[in-house]
């Protein structure tokens, strides 16, 4: 059985436009936001935030939790690159 590991490079060549955008935004950012807010910064739908932060935490490039607040908007999912 061969098991392949993925390297850094494979990696971010499987990485598009729109999942450099999140990277540098999430960067830029310096802490944990919401696909809300990245959807807002990128003007990118929010779906197409949701989407590929899924694609970039499968990756292993950002990881994310859900957040509940006491008042407010319930739920919120906040993404951070990954090691950070």
């Amino acid at each position: 059985m061969v098991v392949y590991k993925m390297v850094k490079d494979d990696i971010r060549e499987m990485m598009d436009e729109i999942d450099l955008l999140i990277e540098s935004t999430l960067k830029d950012a310096g802490k944990p936001i919401s696909t809300y807010l990245l959807a807002k910064k990128t003007e990118l739908s929010w779906s197409t935030i949701n989407a590929h932060c899924y694609k970039l935490k499968s990756m292993g490039i950002i990881d994310g939790k859900m957040e509940t607040a006491k008042i407010g908007q319930r739920k919120k999912l906040l993404w951070w690159l990954q090691g950070k």
